[in-house]
């Protein structure tokens, strides 16, 4: 692929994939975790039986083993989780979360280690609030609450219900932030990794009374690295460069699903502009998905090949009033980011 080339495979599962999820025909998210046997599941969020959204059963998240052919196309095994009401759901909520929707909403990797934060939601609002999760080699017996890290909504001014992060060569966690309600922007923390699961440890990277940004102290408020809020959001080290994927809400109705690359965290950025995966604003322009979200790297990326599981989801309504609800999947980007440099 030539740099800055960007190729989008078309649904790799839910509305319009072949082969796809067993059993399950409308998916969204579909973030890749490796288990610490090292094999990988996808989990998906909202997803249903039929090939739209609100057909049965309902899935308020799903894992579902994923492997990956030589050309690095994934294929799906059978759901391992079960759908609403069933006895083996995926995250197993907190009391102050119990009879909410239990969402994915990001992961971190520190050490040889997976977490991934949750959020308890109605109507898409984090009522439940939010709590990490150790990823474990049996998600089909559920994934706990890691004890103590529950935190309402509204923590860290509403910003931190959405993650995504890593433990670079310095040793650091570091840690993207941004609201699961896409209404902030997004910020910084690092943390030591033996205190990662202690959410009050993290250190929030902040604007001194000079002006100067450094780390500042657990509690203190995060400046905003992004010019603008951020959706869902994927945070990783990739042949030694700071790499973010996600969704730029932009201005809401242009958002689009984009990656950044610098040599650290602190400058993700400020060193280069982005790569833009789909955009909504320009039907007649590259990259066109419509209502585009979502943006998870794929374990096993490199800066030159660098894949991305991104997602659709058509919220419109026919003359009736009624939900389309489709299409509504996961499809499969890859970008040649190698050369993201400064202008």
């Amino acid at each position: 692929m030539r740099d800055g080339e960007v190729r989008n495979l078309g649904p790799i599962a839910g509305t319009g994939a072949r082969g796809g999820v067993p059993g399950i025909g409308a998916v969204d998210l579909g973030e890749v975790v490796e288990l610490p046997d090292g094999s990988y599941v996808a989990v998906f969020g909202d997803s249903f039986g039929g090939d739209k959204v609100g057909t049965h059963p309902h899935y308020p998240s799903v894992a579902v083993p994923v492997t990956f052919d030589p050309a690095g196309h994934p294929h799906f095994g059978m759901p391992l989780t079960g759908p609403r009401g069933s006895r083996n759901p995926l995250f197993i909520p907190p009391r102050q979360a119990r009879g909410m929707n239990t969402l994915p909403s990001g992961s971190v990797l520190v050490g040889d280690r997976t977490y991934m934060l949750v959020v308890g939601t109605k109507d898409l609002r984090t009522e439940g609030g939010s709590w990490l999760v150790e990823v474990t080699d049996r998600p089909a017996r559920g994934w706990k609450p890691v004890r103590g890290s529950w935190r309402p909504g509204d923590h860290a001014n509403g910003g931190q219900s959405q993650i995504s992060g890593y433990q670079a060569a310095d040793g650091q966690v570091y840690i993207v932030a941004d609201a699961f309600d896409r209404s902030r922007r997004v910020t910084l923390y690092r943390t030591d990794p033996a205190t990662f699961t202690d959410r009050s440890s993290w250190r929030p990277y902040v604007r001194r009374t000079d002006g100067e940004a450094a780390w500042g102290m657990p509690g203190e408020s995060a400046i905003a690295l992004s010019a603008t809020n951020f959706g869902e959001l994927s945070f990783r080290e990739v042949d030694g460069r700071a790499v973010l994927a996600g969704f730029n809400v932009r201005t809401g109705p242009d958002g689009a699903v984009e990656i950044w690359v610098a040599d650290g965290p602190t400058e993700i950025f400020s060193q280069a502009p982005p790569t833009v995966l789909m955009q909504q604003s320009d039907p007649a322009g590259p990259n066109f998905v419509a209502q585009n979200y979502g943006g998870y790297i794929v374990p096993g990326s490199t800066l030159a090949q660098m894949k991305i599981f991104a997602s659709q989801w058509n919220t419109q309504a026919d003359r009736h009033g009624v939900p389309i609800g489709a299409p509504y999947n996961t499809q499969l980007v890859i970008a040649n980011v190698s050369r993201r440099r400064a202008l």
